[in-house]
This record gives structure tokens, C-alpha cells and sequence, in this order.
């Protein structure tokens, strides 16, 4: 189940919010928890006790986490580093066992015999989220979660349950303390969503189709200028598809009386690449900077062997690692690496960038534009050939599909609105908007925006196929 499916939107949403309000405030809890748990079972039941028997792992690891705090001894050590191996073990066999035992047989020559365990959307971010909790145990920045049912409902909560935003679990905590339910949120919420969902329906997915099917040609069967428009067109369905969920996620969080962290901040807009990944999947970026990237730094520290280039290029490696169980992923996540490793290490010898802004703009935009490309590829030879292609590189095959036959009027205009939507029109026209704010046409015209969005997404997600959010993959 998908958030911009008809299932979820006209069947699970209402149910889920109006139970919300109806139930007594000391059960809503409990109500969140058999909601999320029966939006993750949608994908099987199977699935949801191997989820189950995951999180109450974790919840018993973490309350002895908390006896073993005032402890001298090395169990303390122990048992943490038991169950942070435990939970990567965890995510490595049930989303990369494939990938390892493809490199073994091509490294050996033998085939090894094929595991079958099943696919668990979201693996990624709820065991991401649990070693950030069994971290902030260990080192005492929160307290072990006591009540089973609190410990449940943070990594079961349906809105960030499969693609995140990555939620640490003492902001988590401290929300459902005083959770409460009004209006105000509701309608915010309301918005929220409706702005995700319009990103995701009439954006993401429209060009989702025309990037499908320049990338199912083989790589060589594009030309040049087709080529870069598949690179361009899945730049913006990427972020309009991955931003889209988030909305949608903090949007359905609002109205059940949670705010959960903001992922992107305008990434297209970025200097360099330091910058993109600061304003690019926020909550995943930071996580790796305080659970890899800053205990590489004391670690090397303390060992007197410190690089921070080093470091840096180790968490980009991990971050493509994440991202999927293949060659092209490790590519895109190196790819980036290198270019912020070589910002470290000039930022260390004190050189400042002399080229005007675009130009930076423009080199930080083709250095993103490329990763892309190793990133939507079926493989890192794919990928290197289709890159071929765009810089002249490999001369393509003539197949007779020139650029006009997948850049049409409505794509054309599709694009145009994502690149206006990438661009903080209320940072650039202050004044604009502060007049509109003070105006009495203010709340029609915000009314009247809001009604044509959902209207249009509305009539996108009926007549348009199921189409699943980039994201769940990971």
C-alpha cells in the first residue's frame, strides 16, 4: 500500500484519521499501532512477523542496554556492539544476500545455493532507525524505552515506516508524551499532504514514464541529446517523487499530532556538493554523520592516524552501499564522495572557490546530473556506456527516435513546472509574499491553490496505473 494509491487514500486515510479523533486520547496510541501494523501486513503476513520479532529484539536489547550503562566491565561494550552487528547483519541478509553470493560465484566460479528470504520494503529505514537507538542508549543520550507499546508505535508509525524521514526515537518519544489532536494540525496536514501528492502524481510520475522508456533502450540506442534529457527528466522525477513522499509523510504526521523532520531544502540549488547533501535526504545525511562519519573522526583521532578526506569518502561508500545491492550504486555513492573529499581537503588548506557563483552552480549541478545517470542504471556497464553517450564519448546506434519522439508539448510543459517548483519563490520575492500574507485575498487564493492541486491529483491517481515511489526499493 502506497500513499498514492486509491486503497490508501480513499479507504485506510479516512479510516485511520477518523478513528484517530473518535478514540480516547490515552488509547490513540494503541489505535496508531494496530494502523501501522496493518499498513505494513498489506504487504504480507509473513512479512509482519519477521518485523515484529525484529522490533522486540531490539526492545529487550535495548532495556539491557540500560542495566549494562553503569557497568565497569566489558559487557557494556559487548552487548552494544552485539546488537548494532545484529541489526547490520540483519539488513545485510535480507537486502544484499543476492549481491554477495553473485560476487562469490563470480570470484569462485561456484554457485552457491539461493536463499529465498522475502523482500521487506523499508528494511533500509527501520533498521537504520533502531541502531540510532541503540546508539543513543548506549552513549545515555536518551533513556532505554520502557513501555513496550511507545517502542512499537515509533518504529512501526506508518508515515515514515518505509521511506522515512529517518526519525530518532528521543524526539519520537518526546512527541507521543504530549501528543494531542486539533484542527490546526489537520489542516495543515491536509495541505501538506496534498502538495507531496501532487509532486508525486502529476510531476514524478508523468516523467517517470518518458525516463523509462529512454532507459529501457540499450544504452547505445539513444543519442546524444535523448541522452541528456533522460538524465535531466530523471533528475526532477527523482526529487519530485522522493520530496513528494516526504510531504506526503510529514504532512499524515501533522494530522495525527507528530511533526516529523524535513529531508529536502531546495537540493537543485546547491554550490557544491557538501551543500547538496545538506540539503539532499537531510535526516539520512545526518545520521550518517553522527552514527559513522564523527566516531571515524574520534576513533582516528584518538589513534592519531585523523583524515577526515578518508573518513568522508568511507561514509560516501556506506551511503551508496545503502542505497542498493549493486555495482552502479557504490559507483554513484564514490562518485560523490571523491568530489566532497576533495572539498574537505581544500577547505583544510584554506583555498577558497574564485569562479562566479554560476559557474559553481553549474559544475555542482553537471557533477549531480552524472551520479544520477549511475544511479537510475540497470548496471554500472549501463551506466558507463549511457554516460559514454551524453559526452560524446561512445557513438550511438541509429534507431530513428529522435529527441521529438519523447519530448512532446505536455512533457515539455511538465518540465518547465518542476524547474519553477525547484526555485524558493518565497525567499526571492519577500515582499510578495509578505503583502499576500496580510491580504484578504490571502486564504481564497491559498484555498483556491489547494482545490486545484487536489483536484488535478485526484484525477491523475483515477485515471492514471499504480505506480510505486522510487524509494521503497531501498
Amino acid at each position: 500500500m502506497v500513499f498514492s494509491s486509491q486503497i490508501f487514500l480513499f479507504v485506510f486515510l479516512p479510516l485511520c484519521i477518523l478513528g484517530a479523533y473518535l478514540v480516547r486520547p490515552d488509547f490513540r496510541k494503541y489505535f496508531l499501532i494496530l494502523a501501522s501494523l496493518a499498513f505494513f501486513a498489506w504487504t504480507g503476513k509473513k512479512l509482519l512477523a519477521i518485523f515484529l520479532v525484529f522490533v522486540f529484539v531490539n526492545y529487550a536489547m535495548g532495556l539491557l542496554q540500560g542495566r549494562l550503562r553503569e557497568s565497569k566491565g566489558p559487557g557494556k561494550k559487548i552487548a552494544n556492539w552485539f546488537v548494532i552487528l545484529s541489526n547490520v547483519a540483519f539488513l545485510l541478509a535480507f537486502k544484499y544476500l543476492p549481491f554477495f553470493t553473485s560476487v562469490w560465484s563470480t570470484i569462485t566460479g561456484a554457485e552457491l545455493q539461493k536463499i529465498g528470504l522475502p523482500v521487506l520494503l523499508g528494511v533500509s529505514f527501520f533498521v537504520f532507525s533502531a541502531i540510532s537507538y541503540q546508539y543513543d542508549v548506549y552513549y545515555s543520550k536518551i533513556a532505554p524505552q520502557k513501555n513496550v507499546a511507545d517502542f512499537l508505535l515509533y518504529m512501526s508509525f506508518f508515515p515514515k515506516l518505509l521511506q522515512g524521514p529517518i526519525t530518532r526515537a528521543g524526539d519520537f518519544s518526546a512527541q507521543l508524551a504530549k501528543n494531542t489532536l486539533d484542527l490546526d494540525s489537520l489542516s495543515k496536514g491536509v495541505y501538506r499532504f496534498t502538495v507531496g501528492l501532487a509532486k508525486k502524481v502529476i510531476i514524478a510520475d508523468q516523467l517517470g514514464a518518458m525516463v523509462n522508456q529512454i532507459f529501457a533502450n540499450p544504452a547505445n540506442a539513444n543519442g546524444v541529446s535523448v541522452a541528456w534529457l533522460g538524465a535531466f527528466g530523471y533528475a526532477m522525477q527523482i526529487f519530485f517523487d522522493f520530496s513528494g513522499y516526504t510531504d506526503m509523510a510529514i504532512g499524515l504526521g501533522q494530522m495525527l499530532g507528530f511533526d516529523l523532520p524535513e529531508n529536502f531544502n531546495f537540493p537543485y540549488l546547491a554550490l557544491n556538493i557538501s551543500d547538496f547533501w545538506r540539503r539532499w535526504h537531510i535526516t539520512l545525511s545526518t545520521w550518517f554523520r553522527d552514527y559513522v562519519f564523527y566516531p571515524l573522526e574520534f576513533k582516528r583521532r584518538k589513534q592519531k592516524v585523523f583524515r577526515t578526506e578518508s573518513n568522508t569518502l568511507i561514509v560516501f561508500f556506506l551511503t551508496g552501499f545503502w542505497h542498493g545491492a549493486g555495482w552502479q550504486f557504490i559507483a554513484w555513492g564514490l562518485w560523490h564522495g571523491l568530489f566532497s573529499s576533495l572539498e574537505v581537503f581544500l577547505r583544510a588548506k584554506k583555498v577558497k572557490a574564485k569562479a562566479p557563483a554560476i559557474i559553481r552552480y553549474l559544475v555542482t549541478m553537471l557533477i549531480v546530473l552524472v551520479g544520477w545517470v549511475l544511479f537510475r542504471s540497470p548496471g554500472l556497464r549501463y551506466g558507463l556506456q549511457y554516460l559514454g553517450v551524453m559526452f560524446g564519448l561512445v557513438k550511438p546506434v541509429e534507431t530513428g527516435l529522435t529527441l521529438t519522439w519523447y519530448l512532446n508539448g505536455k512533457i515539455a510543459f511538465i518540465l518547465a513546472l518542476a524547474v519553477l517548483a525547484c526555485i524558493p519563490w518565497k525567499q526571492l520575492l519577500p515582499k510578495l509574499f509578505e503583502k499576500l500574507t496580510v491580504s484578504k485575498l490571502n486564504d481564497p487564493i491559498r484555498l483556491v491553490a489547494f482545490l486545484i492541486l487536489l483536484g488535478f491529483s485526484i484525477m491523475m491517481v483515477m485515471s492514471s496505473t499504480y505506480s510505486s515511489f522510487i524509494y521503497f526499493k531501498f
